[in-house]
């Protein structure tokens, strides 16, 4: 008698199809969802297209509260180069920048600061035509110039998401709401969604970001991230209650663990 004898449908994932020449062949046979006699068995083939692929591939459980009707995604999962790091806590550890990684830091260079971001703080002052200061506008060119200055660009970095019928959702990234000045009425507003280097959007990311259109001012920002490094150095040592650094004179640690192990 079998305890995971019920079905298991996966949604294939853009990352997967990209990553993966299998399992781009997988949709072009069976469709983007693909349904498993069981959870035991998609993992089991997501190890097959791993093995014949170039990148490896893996199945996520879907959350309880995601809209797609499917149990989980086959997703791609970029492998770290470096297994285990360079050197050791207190001298330097030197880990592979991942893939989750330069997305945390494309958001981050975007969303930063919560007011006034600077690209999306440029962006509205040239969306809302207030850098125009060769008088076209009909406005005093200092008047208008000001105005510019005071554009107020404020984030809300963890908005609502955006469901499309019952199976296209998108979390967007941020809510920018644009006024000129503190405590004014709001200009404008546009809901964000950020991509570094060649990050895809998602089918249901695209078709919820079309829906939601109709409402406001939907923005796809891409960030190059090109010059940033492949890799990162970090210290770590404790404080003691007399406020020196922690350790003893010659004191290490020893890494005895890879990040594999924590994946």
């Amino acid at each position: 008698m079998t305890f995971d004898a019920e079905q298991f449908t996966v949604a294939v994932k853009e990352s997967a199809r990209e990553a993966n020449e299998p399992a781009r062949r997988l949709v072009t046979i069976e469709g983007d969802r693909v349904t498993f006699e069981s959870e035991t068995e998609a993992h089991r083939r997501a190890r097959e297209l791993s093995a014949e692929g170039e990148s490896v591939v893996k199945v996520q459980r879907a959350a309880p509260q995601d809209p797609d009707d499917v149990d989980g995604y086959l997703v791609g999962w970029p492998q770290r180069r470096r297994q285990a790091p360079d050197g050791s806590p207190t001298e330097g550890l030197t880990f592979d920048t991942e893939a989750n990684q330069y997305g945390a830091l494309g958001e981050a260079l975007v969303l930063t600061p919560e007011v006034n971001p600077p690209l999306l703080t440029h962006f509205a002052r040239v969306d809302a035509d207030l850098d125009t200061t060769d008088g076209e506008s009909g406005a005093d060119d200092a008047e208008t110039t000001a105005s510019a200055e005071d554009v107020r660009v404020e984030l809300d970095t963890d908005p609502d998401p955006v469901t499309v019928g019952s199976g296209r959702r998108w979390e967007p990234d941020c809510r920018a709401v644009v006024r000129l000045g503190p405590d004014r009425p709001v200009l404008t507003e546009y809901v964000c969604e950020v991509k570094s280097g060649d990050g895809s959007f998602e089918r249901s990311q695209r078709e919820a970001m079309r829906a939601k259109a109709r409402e406001t001012t939907v923005l796809k920002i891409r960030v190059d991230l090109d010059e940033l490094p492949d890799s990162y150095t970090a210290w770590v040592r404790k404080v003691a209650p007399d406020g020196s650094d922690g350790e003893r004179e010659g004191e290490t640690y020893r890494v005895n663990s890879t990040l594999g192990e924590f994946s």
